[in-house]
């Protein structure tokens, strides 16, 4: 099994502040791998830094086997991340469809002239990419409201369209930065149902999540933060069996 994300000895400092201490993680193709800790952990930083949003102050991110610390957001995209926000960012004045057709602009390959002359090229593509748009939101559940605009969605319909438009980069990695965040129970199992479709599917999920059941009931590893320390990791049974987690994280059951 090949590595798709390998993170070598990252340390970030903020100041006097560190964030992260010589962080070391990877994950395999094909696996949905969680980072939990408490608020503060470091997690929000070290997706930061594997998305190219922040340059860490040391060690090196790897995607593939390539070396890709430093660069630019839209560069790493272009390779093969992508990744959905704590905070929605949808296009509101978007319809559905269009919002995860945009997700698609690293993977076009019509130009500024096929815009200007209309040319076959430009048409057939963008045909191409309502039909692959559609098949993402038939898959996420959200084929009906394809031609409602985003900023009307309900809100678990909307987070659901954030990872919709992730999968339309067509990444080598998804990462997922809280997604069950604010949903009720009936959206956080439609949207467990729809990972474990992912996973199915052969996508790499890397994903934050405070929701444990949720992360214990769809995570192959786990790794857990605190501090910017690196405390633990492994299946979701050693994690929520070790001692150090428990006293960080999880507490003691009364």
């Amino acid at each position: 099994m090949s590595t798709v994300l390998k993170v070598n000895s990252i340390t970030q400092r903020f100041g006097g502040l560190v964030a992260l201490n010589n962080i070391n993680m990877y994950v395999d193709d094909r696996e949905i791998v969680g980072i939990i800790g408490p608020n503060g952990a470091g997690k929000t930083t070290l997706f930061n830094i594997i998305t190219g949003m922040y340059e860490p102050t040391s060690g090196k991110v790897e995607l593939a086997g390539q070396d890709i610390t430093g660069k630019k957001p839209y560069v790493i995209a272009a390779m093969g991340f992508a990744r959905t926000f704590q905070n929605i960012r949808l296009f509101g004045k978007m319809s559905v469809l269009d919002n995860v057709i945009v997700g698609m602009h690293t993977r076009t390959k019509a130009n500024l002239i096929d815009a200007i002359f209309h040319t076959k090229r430009k048409y057939r593509e963008k045909k191409e990419c309502e039909e692959k748009a559609e098949k993402y939101l038939e898959l996420l559940n959200l084929w009906d409201l394809r031609h409602e605009y985003a900023n009307s969605l309900p809100y678990g319909c909307q987070r659901r369209l954030e990872i919709a438009r992730a999968l339309a980069t067509e990444p080598k990695l998804l990462l997922l930065d809280e997604p069950a965040a604010g949903m009720n129970d009936r959206e956080t199992d439609e949207l467990l149902e729809i990972i474990k479709k992912l996973k199915e599917m052969g996508k790499t999920i890397l994903l934050i999540e405070h929701d444990m059941k949720f992360v214990m009931n769809i995570c192959e590893r786990i790794y857990v933060l605190n501090y910017g320390e690196l405390i633990a990791e492994g299946t979701p049974f050693e994690v929520r069996t070790n001692q150090k987690v428990i006293d960080a994280y999880l507490g003691k059951e009364e």
